[in-house]
This record gives C-alpha cells, structure tokens and sequence, in this order.
C-alpha cells in the first residue's frame, strides 16, 4: 500500500531545486507584505504620527549617505523607494526563480516516471493482465502521472508559499498587537482542522469513485476491443444500457456524496472567515480609538489580515483539488509496488557483437535463392 512518502518520493529526484524553488517563492510571498507595511508608514507619515524605529533607523541611513534634508518628503521617497524594489525590480525574477522549476521540475518527473511505468509493465506477470484489461491499466497509469504532474506546481508554487505568507502576516500583527496576533493563528488553526477532518472524508469517497472509474473505462475498452462480437451478436442496446448505468452511478455518487460535502465545506469555511475578518476589523478599530496603535497600523494589520483570510478560499480550492487527485496518484504508486514476474526479462540493451551466440529472437537465412528457373 503506497503512503505519503511514495507521492514526495515522485519528485525525489530533484530535491534540491525543488527545495530551493519552493523556499524562494515562500519569501517572494513574504516579500509581497512589505507593501502595506510601507502603506500603513506612508499614512503615519501624512497624518503626522511615528514611524517605527527600523523604518526611522533606514531613514536615517539613507540622510546620511545622500545628504539628503530631513523631513515628510525623504520618509515618503524612502517608503516609495522600497515599494518599488519589491515590486518593480523583482517582478522579472520571480517567474524564473519559482514558476520556471516548478513546471520544470514536474514535466521532468512525468518523463522519468512514464519510463518506470512502462519498464513495470514490460516486467508483470502474464497473469496480471489476464485479470485487468488494457483500458483499465491505461487509465489508471495516466490519471495518476497526470495528477502528479498538475498537483506539484500548485502544492509547490501556490499552496506552501501561501502558508508562507499567512505565517509572516502573524509575525507582522503580533508585533504590532500580540493580542489581535493570537486570536488570528486561532482562527486559522480551527479552520484548517475542521477543514482537513472533512477532506479525509472526502478522500475515501473519492477512492470509491475511482474504482468505479476505473470500471467503466475497463468496460468501455472491452467494448472497443471486442466491437465486432458485439455486433455479431446484436447487443449493442444491451452494452449501451449497462453503461448508462454506471454513468448514472457515477453521477449520483459524484454529486450527492462528493460535490456536496465539498459545497457543504467550502459554505462553512466562507462564513467563518467573513465573521473573523469582521471581528479583526472590530477589535484592531477598539484598539486604534484608544490610543493603542497608530492609524497606519490600523491600516496594515486590517489590511494583512484580510489578505490572509482571503488566502484560505484558494488553499481549500486546492485541497479540495488535491483531495480529488490523491485516490488516483495512490493507486499508480500501488501499481508500481506490483511484484515483477518470474518470467521476466531484463530491459538493459545489450551488444549483440559483445556475445555473438545469446538469442535475440531473431532468425537469420543466409545464402538463399529464389526463382522459377527449372533448371535451379
């Protein structure tokens, strides 16, 4: 039986890009909260309220290395200053850094992983495809490739830099009121547990749902490969009835069982972030009115927790996806755990001239003649 670390195993192979590639969009992610910071700075200084000491330690940084003269135009050229750095000067290098690998990285896996799929089938038993038809093999091989290889740029590039950015949000606001900073990771613990403990359910369902695929598109082939007995015996309503019935099968267990728990989750999960966002914006306005934060902060912490709540739509749209594709991408790993057959061959390419006498199953005729001549 295949586990989680036959899915990581997929990509094995490139470990270490994959770790540099997934680490550097988690800080692009980072990156990206500078901006509301600096905006939140940027009202302080208009509404001539503090700055905080790092920023006013930058200033003064910049001051003396241009000589620049003090004042509300050298805090705002600064925070303009930063803005367009992470913006403007990185938005040619992040697609090369983390959007490049991580398509690079699953299409090379899907090439190395398609040559061991077709060297396990070139090693199975005979027996083994007496008992699963060519269909049913074909279609489990490719859902499986082409889920790993649709799953790693969204885990990779979207869905772990986003855990990023929620994390960095809750660095930002505990520095700013530690009190709205806890309240905030406990909503987001809550959930993303409730949330997880509906998607393993989700996932048996799906791996039933699969099964019944895979025996559909089993049948389906039979009937291709064996059309002409089909219709030497008339039994082409006979076939079209039995496969409407497990179309409507299929159906009713897709939309009743699995679409509705995932409409039933995705309902609960947006009213519970509508109310955090609210109780964030209420608690950080208390906090504002007395005295508490300044006006930027107010600004920055509604901000990046909206930003973050905002983020937990995406993510349970990409669970919910990976939740549809992990039956399939187990069940490829189990068919790769299949034990090779007695009678099976060894797929390395030999000279033939290093052992000019080992079989190939190849026939040789040598100094033969054909013609029509009597005489010969």
């Amino acid at each position: 039986m295949s586990s989680w670390r036959n899915l990581v195993g997929y990509f094995s192979q490139y470990k270490a890009i994959a770790i540099f590639s997934i680490a550097a969009s988690s800080l692009f992610e980072i990156i990206d909260l500078v901006v509301p910071y600096c905006i939140g700075q940027i009202l302080n200084v208009l509404s001539s309220q503090p700055l905080d000491q790092p920023l006013v330690n930058l200033i003064t940084v910049v001051q003396n290395l241009g000589n620049f003269p003090t004042g509300k135009w050298l805090s705002l050229g600064v925070l303009l200053g930063v803005i367009f750095l992470v913006t403007v000067v990185r938005s040619p290098i992040q697609p090369w850094i983390g959007v490049w690998h991580h398509w690079a990285i699953a299409l090379k896996a899907r090439r190395d992983n398609f040559n061991k799929v077709v060297g396990k089938i070139l090693t199975l038993p005979l027996g083994y495809y007496d008992e699963n038809n060519p269909g049913r093999i074909a279609g489990r091989i490719s859902r499986g490739i082409e889920n790993h290889t649709w799953s790693y740029p969204e885990i990779a590039g979207q869905l772990i830099p986003k855990f990023a950015r929620i994390l960095g949000i809750f660095v930002m606001i505990l520095f700013i009121d530690a009190g709205i900073a806890i309240a905030f990771l406990c909503s987001f613990v809550l959930i993303l547990t409730y949330s997880l403990k509906d998607l393993r359910v989700l996932i048996k369902k799906e791996e039933l749902l699969e099964k019944h695929q895979e025996n559909t598109e089993s049948r389906t082939s039979e009937i291709i490969t064996n059309i002409k007995t089909v219709k030497s015996f008339a039994t082409e309503a006979q076939e079209y009835r039995r496969q409407q019935q497990r179309f409507e099968r299929e159906f009713k267990y897709v939309t009743y069982r699995i679409h509705r728990g995932y409409v039933d989750l995705i309902t609960w999960s947006r009213t519970v972030i509508q109310t955090c966002v609210f109780l964030v914006l209420l608690f950080t306005l208390i906090s504002t009115v007395r005295g508490n934060i300044t006006l930027g902060h107010f600004i920055t912490t509604l901000t990046v927790a909206s930003m973050a709540y905002a983020e937990l739509e995406p993510i349970s749209q990409l669970a919910e996806i990976f939740a549809r594709r992990y039956a399939s991408m187990r069940r490829l790993h189990d068919f790769m755990q299949l034990d090779v057959g007695s009678d099976a061959a060894s797929l390395a390419i030999e000279d033939v001239a290093d052992n000019p006498y080992k079989f190939t199953g190849k026939l040789e005729f040598e100094h033969l003649s054909f013609g029509y001549s009597r005489d010969r």
